[in-house]
């Protein structure tokens, strides 16, 4: 038997097996052999939510990992199998002079999972609204056969594109590519945030940093860019790797992991952060080499909150104050107080008092509108912020930080309508969910036409999403 941990080290499980099929053929017949019981896929496991766990049967689809380019109509589209990191697409597809309509901030992940959990980047749609169709491996609702199901009607799509692995098991996805481009990029801080909002008619791709202990805004001003790459990008890249993606984590893993010097830590950022940051330094290069990071050379923890844009800024206001409550610098309000009674963490949010020290920037980026049912910027309106909290602390030492997550969730989904990443630490409950997502019957309702039975929907998804034994799984 297998135990499976996650990139987080926060969740660990064994389960009865763990089957890798080397082909889709395989992946029917074990879902043949293994009819009745309940079956989970496993991408990278590069995330810190209950998704993947599974005590039965687990699938871990690494060798469905092609990726193949045809072309339809004028439309060039690429279908890219389930277990395909991301970086291998992004890899095959720059080749052929292509890209992926939108980048995550790391390309560690597998493309199913991705598009799975709303994985997103910034200034765009997520990864799920641009999915043009799955394929499932699923039962047949009447012979009970194992089948591919190619979704691609609009009603069924809307949930296919963001399933939680809820429908089956997705072996591949389509998708409409785009010319690969480039995009510009230099950095600028600011002292509030209507400027950093106003900024993006110029510059729609960037994405900007709520800097802890001194509250300014450090903002990547991104854009798409006609120009030829920089003569200095290669210098920018040493820079950005050498500076950001190791040095700007080996301080901050010393402070948070060894030192734990709160002192220290405020020190680091009035004094240290900013300083290593060459501001409007213009940068043009390839999109992948702009948009995405080495966030996973490091191990971390992570809660994301999606707020719509009307509410950002009293959003962030919230977050600011929240975190100074946590190291102990103010005293609670009255608002939260009663607002904590009602959700029933009254005594969690008096625990945070100087009980966290929050260690890393707090990362917003703007995702557009889904046309989703479930994805976290699901909506026919306004678009929706995400706002990112990031712990380096070791996986033993997390108590501070799933008290501080689990106020976070519950107040701000309270307060602000703030959903929680579905691939991130998401400490909410079915009613939360219910109240967030006015689509949730209509998911539902397609996962039980795919799945009556319930075999692809482990504990955690029958919790939030169907409310514990709403949906418990028929004998087959």
């Amino acid at each position: 038997m297998r135990t499976i941990r996650n990139f987080g080290r926060n969740l660990q499980f064994t389960p009865e097996f763990c089957l890798t099929p080397r082909s889709v053929e395989e992946l029917l017949t074990i879902l043949a052999e293994h009819k009745g019981k309940h079956i989970r896929a496993i991408g990278a496991l590069h995330s810190w939510s209950e998704a993947p766990r599974e005590e039965e049967v687990v699938l871990d689809l690494r060798h469905l990992n092609s990726v193949s380019v045809e072309q339809r109509g004028d439309e060039t589209w690429a279908i890219i199998a389930a277990g395909c990191r991301i970086k291998h697409a992004v890899a095959v597809l720059d080749r052929q002079g292509l890209s992926l309509p939108t980048l995550g901030l790391i390309t560690e992940q597998s493309i199913a999972g991705a598009a799975a959990t709303g994985t997103h980047g910034s200034g765009r749609h997520s990864i799920s609204h641009y999915v043009d169709d799955v394929t499932i491996a699923h039962y047949d609702p009447t012979s009970g056969a194992p089948t591919l199901t190619l979704v691609s009607e609009p009603g069924d799509l809307r949930s296919a594109r963001c399933s939680l692995g809820c429908l089956g098991i997705v072996v591949s996805i389509g998708m409409r590519c785009r010319d690969q481009y480039r995009v510009e990029e230099h950095f600028q801080l600011f002292d509030q945030l209507p400027p950093v909002i106003a900024a993006e008619s110029e510059y729609p791709l960037q994405q900007f940093y709520l800097m802890p202990h001194v509250w300014k805004y450090l903002v990547q001003h991104r854009r798409e860019s006609k120009s030829r790459r920089s003569y200095l990008a290669p210098l920018y890249q040493v820079y950005w790797f050498l500076c950001v993606d190791v040095g700007l984590h080996l301080n901050l893993l010393l402070l948070a992991r060894v030192l734990k010097v709160r002192r220290l830590i405020e020190f680091f950022y009035r004094h240290v952060a900013l300083n290593t940051v060459i501001r409007n330094w213009r940068v043009v290069d390839k999109s992948p080499r702009i948009l995405t990071m080495e966030h996973e050379l490091f191990r971390h923890i992570e809660i994301e909150v999606f707020v719509r844009s009307d509410r950002l800024d009293e959003a962030l206001g919230f977050v600011e104050q929240l975190l100074q409550y946590a190291m102990g610098d103010t005293e609670l309000q009255e608002e939260w107080l009663t607002a904590a009674h009602r959700l029933g963490i009254a005594d969690e949010l008096q625990r945070l008092h100087g009980a966290y020290v929050h260690h890393y920037p707090i990362c917003v980026r703007k995702v557009l509108a889904d046309d989703t049912a479930l994805s976290m910027a699901s909506s026919e309106q306004l678009p929706y912020y995400a706002v990112s909290f990031i712990a380096y602390a070791r996986p033993s030492d997390r108590a501070g930080f799933r008290l501080f997550a689990k106020v976070l969730a519950e107040l701000t989904a309270t307060m602000f309508a703030a959903r929680p990443h579905w691939g991130k630490f998401c400490p909410v409950d079915h009613e939360t969910v219910r109240q967030l997502y006015p689509q949730l019957e209509e998911f539902q309702s397609c996962c039980r036409r795919f799945d009556p039975a319930g075999v692809f929907t482990n504990d955690w998804a029958r919790r939030l999403i169907f409310g514990d034994k709403e949906m418990q799984p028929k004998a087959t």
